[in-house]
């Protein structure tokens, strides 16, 4: 710039150095007559030398012009040049966001990517009639139990019972009879409601014989469920455990039968057809769950080959159940909390009728992200059918002519501590306990029959889960159960369990 504008300055300087020159020599070579007033060359010559100054003032204005603009091409140039070192002090975190910018949009191609084969590969491995999506899962489960005495089943046991003459108390015992089978399918759109359905088995519906007893167990179905799904509604037909009793106590050693089960935890597996709602409230806090259920028999588990009527199918009524949910929210955690009613009509021989019924409360209480409390609590008559009671629905007297209605309470309480995303300890009580003052005097009292003559029984563990993969999973587990006759001493029994576990 500064070399451009002295080049403007030198040629101003040139010019006018030869226009001076020029008017100098134009003067010496005129004749040099005394100009009369008025001469008109020397008007002429005035008229030229105003022309010549007036050049020279337009080129002196063009040249002050010509600064004006280069200072302004300075400021320019400089502005320039801080931008540019600005963009060169930035330049690596700007590298930095793009390449980190590629690396997400390459990550979620290659996300794409994988869903398509992982939804191209469910399809593949299983087809189904309906063509409909179909899953498999399930659990195989391995467990193995040390058992201090003598109890009812040594794989899962629920009571404790008495030494008969010089029978060896105890057990130790292995199985993979709890393991779970599953299938779950999605179905067509119904009436505007999303279809599904799913199925779980197990392999604890009894031991097969052959030429030697096994321990391989036999097939038996554990739930079912046929789904129409609304935004906040649902109708279901269930083979599942009662409404009442939704929650369910944290073990891999008891699987066959829940845990706590005929201690303070109804559970048993009945037919069902539900109907949920979740939208009672604006907020949908508050929900409801009704159903007819066909309550099973009372008392344990029978070799029975033909299966006659139960006394609440006798008398040509459903079950009906209901429940209250409503659930808080409490920062990040959900305090959840059910009421909930049972009734059941049940027929007896010479025209006898008892009304069965029971009144449940159930929680969950998330303290923290790590710990949580939760449980059931029940009261209620006649609730064999339900898992309660001591396996039994009412207490004969006079030889059977005269059946009373049995009263029982119970429920359970469990609190869980999830030390890390992979370990977790859970501690519960529970117990059942059909009332003494039912059952002294009747014709149970001094029954052999260890389930018969039980008035409560109460269980308690403590075990630890470890699941170093999603998939895989490790527990140890201590239990400690009490079982107390209707009249007399109570058994006890104490197990030290291990159980493995693979999920698909």
């Amino acid at each position: 710039m500064n070399r451009e504008r002295s080049r403007h300055s030198r040629l101003i300087l040139v010019l006018a150095a030869f226009l001076s020159a020029w008017i100098v020599e134009a003067q010496q070579n005129s004749p040099q007559p005394t100009p009369a007033p008025g001469d008109g060359s020397t008007r002429q010559m005035e008229q030229r030398m105003d022309q010549l100054m007036n050049a020279l003032d337009n080129m002196r204005d063009q040249l002050n012009q010509s600064q004006r603009e280069m200072e302004m091409m300075r400021a320019e140039v400089q502005e320039l040049r801080a931008q540019l070192a600005q963009s060169r002090s930035s330049e690596e975190p700007t590298q930095a966001a793009s390449a980190l910018q590629g690396s997400v949009q390459q990550l979620r191609e290659d996300t794409d990517v994988l869903q398509a084969e992982v939804k191209q590969h469910d399809q593949a491995k299983i087809e189904s009639l309906s063509k409909y999506p179909l899953r498999i899962s399930g659990m195989l489960l391995f467990t193995s139990l040390l058992n201090s005495s003598n109890v009812d089943n040594i794989d899962v046991p629920i009571i404790a019972r008495h030494q008969y003459g010089n029978q060896p108390e105890g057990s130790l015992s292995a199985t993979a009879r709890q393991t779970i089978l599953g299938l779950e399918a999605t179905g067509p759109s119904i009436w505007g409601a999303r279809s599904s359905a799913d199925i779980s088995v197990d392999f604890f519906g009894g031991i097969a014989y052959a030429d030697y007893t096994t321990s391989a167990g036999l097939l038996r179905m554990r739930t079912a469920h046929a789904n129409l799904d609304w935004s906040h509604r649902s109708l279901i037909a269930a083979f599942d455990r009662p409404l009442v009793s939704p929650l369910q106590p944290t073990s891999f050693l008891s699987v066959g039968e829940p845990a706590l089960a005929w201690s303070g935890n109804l559970w048993t597996w009945s037919p069902q057809l539900q109907f949920k709602d979740t939208s009672l409230l604006s907020n949908r806090k508050l929900g409801i769950e009704a159903g007819l259920m066909d309550v099973a028999a009372p008392g344990p588990p029978t070799n029975a080959n033909l299966r006659t009527p139960s006394p609440s199918e006798q008398s040509h009524q459903p079950g009906y159940e209901t429940r209250l949910s409503s659930s808080i929210p409490v920062g990040d955690r959900t305090i959840e909390f059910g009421v909930g009613g049972y009734y059941s009509r049940q027929a007896y021989e010479e025209g006898h009728h008892l009304d069965a019924w029971a009144s449940t409360v159930d929680w969950r209480i998330p303290f923290t992200q790590r710990l949580e409390l939760s449980g059931e609590f029940y009261r209620g008559r006649s609730i064999g059918g339900l898992g309660g009671g001591a396996f039994k629905d009412y207490a004969p007297f006079d030889n059977d002519t005269i059946q009373r209605g049995l009263n029982a309470e119970g429920g359970w309480g469990q609190f869980k501590i999830r030390m890390t995303r992979s370990i977790e300890a859970n501690f519960a009580m529970g117990e059942d306990n059909a009332f003494a003052f039912d059952l002294r005097g009747s014709d149970l009292e001094g029954e052999t029959n260890d389930y018969q003559n039980l008035a409560r029984n109460r269980t308690g563990f403590a075990n630890v889960i470890y699941r170093p993969k999603t998939y895989l999973l490790f527990s140890a587990e201590y239990r400690n159960i009490h079982s107390w006759p209707i009249s007399g001493y109570g058994n006890s029994n104490q197990s030290l369990g291990l159980a493995a576990g693979y999920l698909f």
